[in-house]
């Protein structure tokens, strides 16, 4: 049974109730108040920043690929290991490249044809050159003989030049002395005319003779320089074949010439292959820049995977190249900027924020396409919605190699003013 409060105590209870009645008022007022000027903040924040719908931590993907045809050996690997640039990683062996053997067995076999060529013309210049020296020599016995002959001639022509102007003086004698006896009457006429032509027979002969002498002494002017007058003799044998001989010389010159700069393409050639078996029998693989490993395509243990030109290995993510995605509605576009500042916030729990800028604004048809060296590719993008790729100014230590550089991780990005 319920006991009811006498009237005497109401009167005592109503002030505390009204105050309290008061209290509870103020109260819902100053609540309502702080939650108006809460949401007006939060209008007037959002006026002047963008926050992401959605945002997660992005990188480059470095595919390796077996860059020659063989069985290639890949060091144990695992997803998380951190890699220096440098560092061989594995290796690739192929002992046979049958078109590249065959291409050089025939180029040496070329090679071989032109040395014996090359052998061949300079014996045959060297026998040339001999020929030449004998022919020289025969040519120089010849030369001697013909200075000995013209000298022999033209002692004959002074020789014969001498007798014909002593028989031109006697003849003179003779002339005078019947001229003389014929005036006085002593001799025939007859007899003087007779002496008289035999002296001007005498003066031609004399003559001829040093017409004959003047011949033989330039002759021999031109035998001593190495020329012939005569012009049964203008073409001597050796000096025909020295000639065909010297030009024939020079022919071979020319020959061995073209077989040594043939010799050279070749072993030039030949040094290019040797060089292409020697990277097609074994090719390093090295990382080309830091980076953690990704994921290991081909687990090839200590025997070893074979392999074509072109097959992937391994996928390594590069850390000094991440940044951050955020999917933002498009009616922000005209606030958004590249170059923009912007901060992005870990939600991992730690509510670390890391400073960047925008460096690429893409709509939908502009994302990027599955498949591209990223490590984690768009989604499709919802309708009136924007990519916008943040690099970041510094990675933390906590996104190490071990997590990936943090690449994945959802964050929430918000774009300044």
């Amino acid at each position: 049974m319920e006991v009811l409060p006498s009237p005497a105590s109401a009167p005592f209870k109503a002030p505390e109730l009204n105050q309290r009645r008061r209290v509870f008022r103020i109260l819902r007022i100053g609540l309502g108040v702080t939650l108006i000027g809460l949401a007006i903040y939060l209008l007037w924040w959002r006026q002047r920043h963008v926050v992401s719908r959605v945002g997660y931590l992005n990188g480059t993907v470095i595919t390796l690929y077996a860059t020659i045809p063989g069985t290639a050996t890949l060091n144990f690997l695992r997803p998380g290991d951190s890699l220096t640039a440098g560092t061989k990683i594995g290796i690739i062996r192929n002992d046979r490249n049958p078109q590249l053997e065959a291409d050089r067995q025939n180029l040496e076999t070329r090679l071989q044809v032109a040395r014996s060529q090359r052998q061949a013309l300079e014996r045959k210049r060297k026998s040339r050159q001999a020929l030449i020296q004998a022919m020289d020599r025969y040519q120089q016995s010849q030369q001697t003989l013909e200075v000995r002959y013209g000298q022999e001639a033209v002692r004959r022509s002074l020789g014969e030049l001498r007798q014909a102007q002593e028989a031109l003086a006697f003849a003179r004698i003779e002339a005078d002395r019947y001229s003389s006896l014929a005036q006085s009457g002593a001799v025939a006429r007859q007899l003087a005319d007779d002496a008289v032509s035999r002296a001007q027979q005498a003066a031609k002969i004399v003559e001829s003779k040093q017409a004959e002498l003047q011949r033989q002494q330039i002759a021999l002017q031109a035998a001593r320089q190495g020329l012939q007058l005569d012009a049964s003799r203008t073409f001597s044998f050796p000096q025909i074949r020295l000639i065909d001989l010297q030009l024939e010389v020079v022919d071979l010159e020319v020959e061995i010439l073209e077989r040594e700069t043939t010799i050279a393409q070749l072993q030039r050639e030949i040094a290019n292959i040797n060089r292409q078996l020697q990277l097609q029998r074994t090719a390093a693989i090295t990382v080309p820049t830091t980076s953690v490993v990704w994921s290991v395509i081909h687990k090839t243990g200590t025997l070893g995977i074979p392999l074509a030109a072109g097959d992937p290995i391994v996928k390594l993510l590069d850390c000094q190249d991440v940044w951050a995605t955020a999917l933002v509605a498009e009616r922000n576009n005209a606030r958004l900027r590249v170059g923009q500042a912007a901060t992005v916030r870990l939600l991992d729990g730690s509510d670390r924020r890391i400073k960047g800028y925008v460096r690429a604004i893409r709509g939908g048809p502009g994302k990027v396409e599955v498949g591209e060296n990223i490590a984690v590719p768009p989604p499709d993008l919802v309708r009136n919605e924007l990519a916008v790729d943040v690099q970041l100014d510094t990675l933390p230590p906590e996104l190490s190699a071990q997590n990936f550089c943090g690449v994945g991780q959802s964050v929430e990005v918000v774009f300044g003013s």
